[in-house]
């Protein structure tokens, strides 16, 4: 039997169902002269089609901290992913003799109510290639009005957004490593744009617009204890962040006063491999994709019904290599899951049926 094959049966052991629909390949390594891409980010536009993005490394598969040329390439569907438009740049940065401009990370948030996305991310100029402790990252959001066909010029929210304790500004090698987490932000039931920062080995924080994107502000206070992250809304209405963290599991911080206290506890029943996740409420259902695993392999969507209190067992979305995810609901109401693939190698698309998606643990289905 081939490996692949062992690895499906033993998730579908592990889960009770192997329910992902058929893999699409949107991005493979080599395309278009890219040596490697990465960090997936997925949405549903106001008009129900997708919009995906990652990053498209030219040269070689690091991060934004080393020396080359990185841009976000996006690509759309109208029909729930089976079709793709073809990929296209959000924004060229400039990488010539005079200026160095690199951006990674990309993240999104929609505004159901303006009908508008904002798409975020990370950028680096280059001031000195020889010691990259040197530079600090930016804070870039560009937005669309056309369901993600256009988008208008970068613009710098740097300064706005930034939490002054935290030493932005400052080089990477005096504390200086903040940046905005990849994936999805949300809207709030109040109309809040609500989105996640990090500062590496220091905590998490939030950030958001109550202009409809016009201006963008630091929301709250930092809580402690969190790297790579994502916001929901419960049912109560308070804020709930979800982090990558030591240990084999996550960090759960919740806030029922807009960001100024924070209640924080480790939910190990969430077993993940320090890798970036993504949390989403559907409906009165919270859905979580992460690696179900103590490496980055076995994706699975998980259900809670209680407010992430308790998650079910699951079902498995990729038995073999995979690390970030994100994910958004379909126009037929299935969820469509945007992943990295094994060894980096691929960015996959794929969909879970809405009733296997929203089972619980006693395997009751969400009315």
């Amino acid at each position: 039997m081939k490996r692949g094959a062992i690895l499906a049966m033993a998730c579908i052991a592990a889960a009770g169902a192997f329910a992902a629909g058929e893999k699409t390949v949107l991005w493979k390594n080599g395309d278009a002269g890219i040596a490697v891409y990465r960090i997936p980010a997925l949405c549903a536009a106001p008009n129900g089609d997708l919009v995906a993005a990652c990053d498209a490394r030219k040269n070689n598969g690091g991060d934004l901290n080393i020396f080359q040329p990185i841009n976000i390439s996006i690509r759309r569907s109208s029909d729930d992913g089976k079709t793709w438009s073809a990929p296209e740049n959000s924004w060229t940065w400039p990488w010539g003799d005079k200026e160095k401009w690199a951006g990674s990370d990309p993240s999104f948030v929609v505004d159901k109510e303006a009908k508008k996305i904002f798409l975020f991310y990370n950028v680096w100029k280059w001031e000195d290639e020889k010691d990259w402790n040197n530079n600090v990252y930016r804070f870039y959001v560009q937005e669309s009005s056309d369901n993600g066909k256009t988008w208008s010029k970068p613009r710098d929210i740097s300064k706005d957004i930034a939490f002054p304790g935290w030493g932005f500004g400052k080089a990477r090698k005096a504390g200086g490593f903040i940046f905005i987490s990849s994936g999805s932000g949300i809207q709030t039931s109040d109309g809040t744009l609500l989105h996640t920062i990090v500062h590496v080995n220091d905590g998490n924080a939030l950030f958001g617009s109550t202009d409809h994107g016009r201006t963008w502000k630091a929301i709250g206070k930092p809580v402690k204890n969190g790297d790579e992250c994502k916001v929901v809304e419960l049912q109560d209405g308070s804020w709930m962040i979800n982090s990558r963290w030591r240990g084999g599991g996550r960090q759960i911080h919740v806030t029922r006063d807009r960001g100024q206290t924070w209640e924080s506890r480790y939910d190990a029943s969430l077993v993940d491999p320090e890798c970036n996740a993504q949390i989403m409420r559907y409906g009165k259902v919270l859905l979580f994709s992460n690696c179900k695993a103590n490496g980055r392999r076995n994706l699975h969507l998980r259900a809670s019904l209680d407010d992430g209190r308790t998650w079910g067992e699951g079902v498995c979305v990729c038995p073999e290599g995979a690390a970030y995810s994100d994910m958004a609901v379909l126009k037929n109401g299935d969820i469509g899951i945007l992943y990295e693939g094994a060894g980096y190698a691929t960015i996959n698309f794929t969909t879970v049926p809405r009733n296997d998606a929203v089972s619980d643990i006693a395997g009751r289905k969400e009315k």
